[in-house]
Order: C-alpha cells, then structure tokens, then sequence
C-alpha cells in the first residue's frame, strides 16, 4: 500500500463494527488471497454512493462480492442497480450466494465474461457511478471503454492506482513490475488530463483516483 499497514488498520478499526458476513469476506478473501477492497476503501465507496444519490451502478472486478456489497450499503432504503463484471466462474458464483445471505440479489445483476467484450455492448451514459477493481494491466483499456458509459454528472472511480507508491518517480521496485508502472503511469496521466472528468486521487488503500464526469451540456 501507498502508506503503511498500520495506519490502513488504524483506519479500519476506527471503522463501526462490520457486519458478520463482511467479516467472513474478510477472513476468507486474506486465507485465499484473493485481492478485496480494504474497509475503509470499501466504507469510502457506500459513502460516495450514498452522498452523490447514484442508482445506476456499474462494477468491473467482482472477485467475491466484499465491494459489491459495499456498494449495495450505498444503495439501502432506496432504489438502484448494480452491474457487476468478472471473468472468473467461480469467485463470480460464489459472489452471488454471499449477495443472497446479505439479502440483496435482487439489487445486483452479476455478468460472467471478459468485461472488455462486453461492455462495447453498453449504453452509453447508462450509469452515473462506475467503479474499476480489475487488472491493473488493462486500466487503459477500461478507461477507453467506461468513459462512454458514466453519464454527465456521474463518478468514476479506480482503485489500486498507484500500486504501492511505485508510480512516483524514482520509486525502487523489481523489473518484472515495470511494465506495470508505465502501464498506471499513463492511465494517470491519461485520466487527469481528460478534459471530460475532474479528477482527485486519494492515497486510500493502494490509491483511489475519483473523476466527476462533466456536464456540458448547460
């Protein structure tokens, strides 16, 4: 993380007491390694949710739901719609059967499938909250392919963008991650230069960066 692991805990447990099933995503996702949303990124997410009234959601990286059902905190005593996308069966399967015991299957739609396949198919300006948990590798290719989707006036958010802090220059790291780097470099870059979002990055977590699509229209 961009900042050390005691402070991200401090974080956490300054946090209420988290729901049994969020504990057990918690437990079972660190026994398994299986990358998930700190708390207090995850918390961060229901809040942004709740404050910017967002209904129509979309997801890219479901592995087992822990942010999913975040989102859905965001969505409680009010109408709205999660799109989740990942390409992994079994960690998508299993997603469903934890959004069934928190009781809220009915307010997430779970697609199985390479999300740079499907969202071409998407309409554009269909979701006014857009958030990216995937491959760091393919961020570039995300942002190419969500921009489209978030509607004036709607937030995109990716997380784990700067990847331990290793995209600050001079940063020390091994080779085999340089081509990583370049990679969150340039979305960086890319994203925070884009005339169509107002971009703030948040060394949360492994680094948050949160756009406001613009609206032109006025």
């Amino acid at each position: 993380m961009f900042y050390s692991f005691e402070l991200e805990q401090f974080l956490g447990d300054l946090l209420p007491e988290r729901e049994p099933l969020f504990l057990e995503m918690e437990e079972q996702a660190l026994k398994e390694t299986i990358p998930v949303v700190t708390p207090p990124v995850g918390n961060f997410l229901s809040w942004l949710v709740k404050v910017s009234g967002a209904s129509r959601i979309l997801e890219v990286g479901t592995a087992i739901g822990y942010s999913t059902l975040w989102l859905a905190k965001g969505l409680e005593n009010r109408e709205g719609k999660i799109t989740t996308i990942d390409m992994n069966v079994d960690r998508g399967t299993r997603a469903i059967e934890y959004f069934k015991r928190g009781g809220v299957e009915d307010k997430i739609q779970v697609l199985l499938g390479d999300a740079r396949k499907l969202l071409p198919d998407f309409q554009p300006g269909g979701f006014d909250f857009v958030f990216v948990d995937a491959a760091k590798g393919e961020y570039l290719d995300y942002l190419e392919l969500v921009t489209p989707l978030v509607d004036a006036g709607g937030i995109l958010v990716v997380d784990n963008v700067l990847f331990r802090g290793w995209v600050v220059p001079g940063a020390e790291y091994a080779p085999k991650y340089e081509r990583m780097v370049s990679h969150l470099r340039e979305f960086l870059s890319r994203l925070n230069q884009n005339p169509e979002f107002q971009t703030s990055v948040l060394p949360l977590g492994d680094g948050l960066a949160i756009s406001l699509r613009m609206d032109f229209s006025n």
